[in-house]
């Protein structure tokens, strides 16, 4: 048995997301104390095609030194040759912690992309991670004066060299380019948008803004019109339609100065939408990585309006046993143990929930936000073999 956490990237920290069990086929190997065992290497989500590429880029920091490194990204595609529309996702900062900070994958946004039949990039730009090192050219350097746009233009040259990677793939559309991110990464987005690259449709910001501080300055960044102004001279150059969305209880950025922002940015000429999302659990900043059930409706219907209709959010399955989840008898593929053993606690879970089956005794289940394509995730990430839905909540939805 396994049981598996994922986190998932914000903003300020990297949050566990969901626990979910997953059964799998593993195999023991026998060592002597004098054999030297080699790292495991480390699982990609198969079903999804997840890869890790690097790409060489050279960014200037606000002080006008030149940084070097590698783009950590990793890289998700649906099954079949493509051409695929391409999103780049970005990333946000956690000051404190960047250094530290694991490679970005977004796999629940990535697999929300990937039912709309994206391919998608995700970045780790240089001074995160494994590129700390390298500098930090996203730093706004201090609270009283802070350097915004020097770090947007920089950030914006990171995704452009990402993109221009991605499309020497024979798999990528070039014409179809999506760009969008959370946080410093929404920032990010809008900062790259203005550049106007090549084949951008559209443009999607959740929560973007930089120098924010939840516990010193809640919902108030430091030197706000500053950031206002920053927005104002991206606006003048960016002309793909845009999506801004934030939400009520931001304790980086409050509702005022998104607003603000916004405005400044569409007076300026750009063509965007802006979007308040309800107040969403203790901190609305974290709502693209812990409310994919609010955001992926409003994200769904904007891109429809430019061209990509086929949905990524996930509708509840036809019902073909009201109720009868609660038979655990019933449950088939699976063994009497992961029945009598496994399944219990499924039932036992809050809903929304959802549970996965698959040949070979593989199952997988989730709940709370995003449960379906999470369970889905679980049981057939590790083979790339499909899972079907069993039960969702306490119904079955089994087609045999």
């Amino acid at each position: 048995m396994n049981i598996i956490t994922n986190s998932y990237a914000k903003g300020k920290t990297h949050m566990r997301y969901l626990v979910a069990l997953s059964f799998l086929l593993t195999f023991s190997l026998q060592a002597s104390a004098q054999d030297v065992q080699p790292a495991p290497p480390e699982q990609l989500s198969l079903d999804i095609r997840e890869a890790i590429v690097r790409v060489p880029v050279t960014v200037k920091d606000a002080f006008n030194k030149e940084i070097s490194g590698d783009v950590l990204v990793t890289t998700f595609r649906p099954q079949g040759p493509g051409p695929f529309p391409l999103v780049v996702m970005n990333h946000g900062r956690d000051s404190a912690t960047r250094a530290q900070a694991p490679r970005q994958r977004y796999e629940p946004i990535a697999r929300f992309f990937i039912r709309k039949g994206f391919a998608v990039a995700v970045p780790q730009r240089l001074g995160y991670g494994v590129s700390a090192s390298a500098g930090d050219p996203e730093d706004s350097m201090s609270c009283n004066n802070p350097r915004y746009q020097p770090a947007g233009d920089a950030a914006a040259v990171q995704v452009l060299a990402v993109v221009a990677h991605m499309r020497k793939e024979a798999d990528i559309d070039p014409s179809r380019l999506v760009i969008m991110g959370q946080s410093l990464g929404g920032f990010t987005t809008v900062a790259t948008a203005a550049t106007r690259p090549d084949g951008l449709v559209a443009a999607i910001n959740i929560a973007g803004g930089h120098g924010g501080n939840p516990e010193t300055r809640p919902g108030n960044p430091c030197q706000a019109y500053l950031l206002e102004n920053t927005f104002a001279a991206w606006g003048k150059t960016a002309t793909a339609p845009m999506l801004w969305m934030y939400s009520e209880n931001d304790k980086y950025f409050n509702p005022k100065n998104a607003r603000a922002w916004f405005e400044a940015f569409t007076k300026a000429g750009a063509k965007a939408e802006f979007k308040l999302m309800p107040p969403f659990g203790d901190d609305g900043h974290a709502l693209l990585v812990r409310a994919n059930d609010l955001w992926q409706p409003v994200v769904d219907e904007f891109l429809a309006r430019h061209g990509f209709t086929t949905p990524g959010v996930m509708g509840k399955p036809a019902v073909t046993g009201l109720g009868k989840a609660l038979d655990a008898t019933a449950v088939p593929l699976i063994s009497s143990k992961q029945r009598d053993e496994t399944y219990p606690k499924y039932l036992a879970a809050k809903s929304p929930k959802a549970f996965a089956l698959g040949s070979g005794g593989r199952l997988g289940y989730a709940w709370g936000d995003d449960a379906m394509s999470n369970a889905l995730g679980f049981c057939q990430r590790r083979t790339g073999l499909p899972c079907k839905l069993y039960a969702v909540d306490n119904d079955v939805v089994w087609v045999p």
